[in-house]
């Protein structure tokens, strides 16, 4: 196959630019606080990704903007790999003894927005917290994404690259352009933020701790507790904050549009935002009244803030490691799992098989069902008022196969690290869904016990979450290499 090579390369030079830029802010709080060696650090760091940017795009002149759609797929992959080996740096450079494949954990926890650790956040300058914040907010909503803005003004086709980011349901543009479209999602992703912060800051976070928290959990990335300063402020009200913005972060981003566009019938009228809300609320009162019965709340209040927290956690995966549900019933902990799967809606930034595909999944087993009873009956698969094509219900049963078979593999390839079954089991589940939290010895979701290579294939497994598997497993199918069935 081959490839726009030039294309690519303008592709890259954006996506080194952006992250190189993105880093001047963690640059300006190391000068801040005086720590020279981190300065230095984030100095080369980010001069190597503006050089290298300049160079992409020197090489890059006269480039063509056609694109094949199986081309996209390898763009967003070079991406991703171009942002998460860019993301090592302030961690190999700052001077602090990471190992390489710790700080490549690291950079792709942080870049897929999973809760997951290998180095302790205490450990880490200031600077290099904020950055780690910073790549959470960034992948939230996808560098793939801000391309395509970027991108606005040279007429690419940003339906292809917006398709190989963003799975699991028909792309809508909402607005003449898609890259309009994209604009407006960042200008909500950016005022929601803020909003967030501003509350933090009312609930008595610290400023800097408060800013890295409302970025990490607007992109469902988990709780930052740095230097213990959320646990020492996990007060009701922070708690419901995080929760709440944790929700509204993993909903469908095309709601707020529609809300924007005061289309609110409409908005509140989406099968997946309702059954999603459903989700949340049935498993919140199923969860409080099994911790009530079993003692381990003294008030009806404690039982229903914890239990909103510990299933917001896991429903909209951001995976918050102070909620320790390790201790709660095996009932509740298995119900978390489940929660974890479905995961949030989809072009939200939280990670699962999306509340979307598990609600047509579970309408074409009622529909198999209701077939075998009336075998002559036209049952058409609904979602809402429109009907779901074969194409796409095929679609979606394959990518829960696909997503159950990754699952099984990881299962026993994980057990070779000899831990027990509840961690070998919840590992895989956590890593694919990009929650990061798990059960066992992932309670608080540090993977630093896992071997080099097995940190190694966990960070491949948020990758693949984060990418929806697709954008990977396509490269090892011959058809995508052989040029004569490109189309």
């Amino acid at each position: 196959m081959t490839f726009n090579h030039k294309f690519i390369m303008r592709t890259l030079s954006v996506i080194l630019g952006i992250e190189g830029v993105a880093m001047i802010l963690s640059l300006g709080t190391a000068i801040y606080d005086g720590d020279r060696e981190t300065s230095i650090g984030f100095a080369i760091s980010t001069g190597v990704l503006l050089i290298l940017a300049i160079l992409a795009r020197s090489v890059s002149s006269g480039f063509s903007i056609k694109m094949k759609a199986r081309e996209s797929y390898f763009v967003v992959l070079v991406c991703w790999l171009t942002m998460i080996v860019g993301g090592t740096l302030p961690y190999l450079l700052t001077g602090n003894g990471y190992g390489v494949i710790d700080s490549i954990f690291e950079s792709v926890a942080s870049w897929t927005t999973s809760s997951a650790w290998v180095i302790n956040v205490n450990t880490m300058p200031r600077a290099l917290v904020l950055w780690k914040a910073t790549s959470n907010w960034l992948g939230g909503m996808g560098i793939i994404v801000l391309t395509i803005m970027v991108f606005s003004t040279l007429g690419v086709n940003a339906q292809k690259l917006a398709g190989a980011e963003l799975r699991g349901a028909e792309i809508e543009k909402h607005t003449a352009r898609m890259a309009d479209t994209v604009k407006v999602l960042y200008l909500l992703y950016i005022g929601v933020s803020a909003l967030e912060l501003l509350l933090l800051l009312a609930g008595g976070l610290p400023k800097f701790v408060a800013l890295v928290n409302a970025m990490s959990t607007m992109s469902t990335a988990g709780i930052i507790d740095y230097k213990s300063a959320v646990a020492n402020h996990f007060t009701p009200f922070v708690k419901v904050v995080l929760v709440i913005f944790s929700v509204l972060a993993s909903l469908n981003f095309v709601i707020y549009l529609k809300l924007a566009k005061r289309k609110i019938g409409e908005a509140f009228r989406d099968i997946e935002l309702r059954v999603f809300i459903g989700i949340i609320a049935g498993a919140t009162v199923f969860s409080t009244a099994v911790l009530l019965i079993y003692g381990r709340y003294e008030t009806l209040f404690e039982a229903i803030v914890n239990s909103v927290t510990g299933v917001v956690s896991f429903a909209c995966t951001t995976g918050f490691p102070l909620e320790r549900v390790d201790t709660w019933p095996s009932v509740l902990r298995l119900l978390m799992v489940v929660l974890m799967l479905i995961g949030g809606c989809a072009y939200s930034t939280s990670g699962g098989i999306k509340v979307v595909r598990f609600t047509v999944f579970v309408k074409m087993i009622g529909r198999g069902i209701y077939k075998r009873i009336h075998p002559r009956a036209v049952k058409p698969l609904m979602i809402g008022d429109a009907p779901v094509s074969a194409l796409n219900a095929s679609s979606i049963s394959t990518y829960i196969l696909l997503f159950l078979g990754l699952y099984v593999v990881s299962a026993i390839v994980i057990s070779l690290e000899n831990f027990d079954m509840e961690t070998t089991l919840s590992a895989p589940i956590a890593l694919l869904t990009n929650c990061g939290v798990g059960f066992g010895k992932l309670s608080t979701a540090s993977y630093s016990m896992f071997s080099q290579p097995g940190k190694l294939y966990c960070a491949f497994l948020m990758l693949m979450g984060r990418l929806e598997m697709y954008a990977l497993l396509i490269l090892f199918s011959r058809s995508f290499w052989s040029p004569d069935r490109t189309h």
